[in-house]
C-alpha cells in the first residue's frame, strides 16, 4: 500500500507541476477589436473661428458635431478604417471640400469656409432650386440640406429609366433613416404617374419644360448625380450603374 501511495503522490505531482505549462493552451481566443481613432479640428472664415457649424462624420460610422466657439469639432472613439469628415453650412463652400481619412487619430483637421462657387459638374456646389412635387406642390433642393442627396433626371419613355424607378423606393427606404432623400426629375413624362405607377413615396418633381436639365443635363438619362451634406457634386454620370451610386451614397452617409 505504501508502494502504491507514493506512486499515486508522485504521479499527482507531476501532474500539478504540468499545469503552468498548459495554461493559456487550446484554441485561441477571438481578437480584440481593433483600436480606436479620434478626429479633430477647427472651422474659420477670413482667421475669425466659425461657431454652430454642423460637421459630419461618415463612410465606416456615421456621425455628426458642430462647432463650438473656438471653431473647434471633434469626433473621439470612433473605430473603423475608412472615413470622410465634411462641414455643412449653407451657401458656402469649404477648403478642403472634405477630407478622406484612414484609421490614424488626426488633431490637424483645418477648413477654410468661403462663399459657396456654385456649379453642376463634380467638386461644385449645386445651387438651390424649386419644381412643383407629383402633388403640385413645390418642392426646393435646399429644403434637404445637410442631407445626402440622390437626384435622377428621367424620362417615361426611357428604359433604364424605368429600371432605376423599379429600385429606387427600395433604395430611399434603406437610407432615409440615416439622412437620406431621393428627388426624381422628369424631363418628359408626368411626374404623378410615374410616382403611382411604381409606388415613389419621395419627391417627384416636373421638368418637362427642360429647365432644371438645362442648368444639370449631360450626356443622356437616367443622369444620376450624388450630393454631399453641403450639396457638393460628388457623384454625375449618365446611366444607371446600380453598384456606383449605392458606394456614393454610403461614401458620404
Amino acid at each position: 500500500m505504501k508502494t502504491r501511495s507514493a506512486v499515486l503522490s508522485l504521479g499527482l505531482a507531476a501532474a500539478l507541476a504540468a499545469l503552468p505549462a498548459c495554461k493559456g493552451g487550446g484554441p485561441a481566443g477571438p481578437e480584440p477589436p481593433p483600436g480606436t481613432v479620434t478626429f479633430r479640428g477647427t472651422i474659420k472664415s477670413g482667421g475669425t473661428a466659425l461657431a454652430g457649424v454642423p460637421v459630419f462624420l461618415s463612410g465606416d460610422v456615421s456621425k455628426s458635431a458642430v462647432t463650438d466657439g473656438a471653431g473647434a469639432f471633434s469626433f473621439t472613439d470612433v473605430a473603423g478604417t475608412s472615413f470622410v469628415v465634411t462641414p455643412s453650412l449653407r451657401n458656402h463652400g469649404f477648403t478642403p471640400s472634405n477630407y478622406e481619412l484612414a484609421r490614424q487619430s488626426r488633431s490637424d483637421l483645418a477648413f477654410t469656409a468661403a462663399p459657396a462657387a456654385f456649379g453642376s459638374v463634380v467638386g461644385k456646389i449645386a445651387a438651390d432650386f424649386t419644381a412643383l412635387d407629383q402633388n403640385g406642390q413645390p418642392v426646393s433642393l435646399y429644403d434637404y440640406f445637410g442631407k445626402v442627396v440622390l437626384i435622377d433626371f428621367s424620362a417615361d419613355w426611357c428604359g433604364p429609366c424605368q429600371n432605376e424607378a423599379q429600385k429606387a423606393e427600395s433604395l430611399y427606404q434603406l437610407h432615409k433613416s440615416k439622412g437620406f432623400e431621393m428627388l426624381t426629375i422628369m424631363i418628359d413624362g408626368s411626374p404623378s404617374t410615374w410616382a403611382a405607377t411604381y409606388g415613389l413615396t419621395f419627391s417627384v418633381l416636373d421638368d418637362n419644360a427642360w429647365t432644371l436639365w438645362a442648368i444639370f443635363g449631360e450626356g443622356s438619362i437616367p443622369l444620376n448625380i450624388v450630393l454631399d451634406r453641403n450639396m457638393t457634386i460628388r457623384y454625375k454620370r449618365a446611366g444607371y450603374y446600380e453598384s456606383e451610386i449605392s458606394t456614393a451614397i454610403k461614401k458620404y452617409l
